[in-house]
């Protein structure tokens, strides 16, 4: 089955190299800070830090209907504010999907942003897409973007 290819653009407050500084290079530490309930922790397990190729696991929090995903980065390009990464690994791939690759760029909209958010999903052979899936993951990435940018209004110090 072909990999299927969402896009969404969320506007945002933030100038762009802050919400990029706090989205992209340090959400590891801002996510479980921010959105505890979606986050529990953030962990390098490979490479450095912020370097293409680095494999980062997420854990979820109890009560979380998953345990866990791991994340490679797979492209960084800070003076553009573009970041894909790959979900390599976990039960948030649900045995249906071998990867699914998001793309985050963000660039300037007046005195905000707008981040424009590409997911793409590629199923296992023989798996059937869960569009309600896809769907409800998508609507999550648009949520903790506004959560971010909502963080960030309120703490004009935070990634200056």
């Amino acid at each position: 089955m072909a990999t299927t290819t969402s896009t969404q653009e969320v506007e945002c407050a933030t100038a762009p190299a802050r919400l990029f500084k706090a989205l992209c290079l340090d959400n590891h530490n801002l996510f479980p800070k921010v959105l505890p309930d979606r986050f529990k922790s953030i962990e390098l397990v490979e490479g450095d830090c912020n370097a293409v190729g680095s494999v980062r696991k997420i854990c979820f929090p109890e009560g979380h209907h998953y345990k866990y995903a791991k994340h490679r980065i797979d492209g960084l390009d800070e003076a553009n504010f573009y970041c894909k990464y790959t979900t390599i690994e976990g039960d948030v791939l649900n045995g249906k999907y071998e990867s699914v690759v998001h793309e985050i760029k963000i660039v300037a909209s007046g005195t905000g942003s707008v981040c424009k958010l590409t997911t793409h999903c590629k199923p296992v052979a023989g798996a059937a897409p869960n569009e309600e899936g896809v769907k409800v993951g998508r609507e999550k990435l648009k949520e903790m973007t506004k959560i971010v940018d909502e963080y960030l209004v309120a703490n004009p110090q935070a990634y200056a």
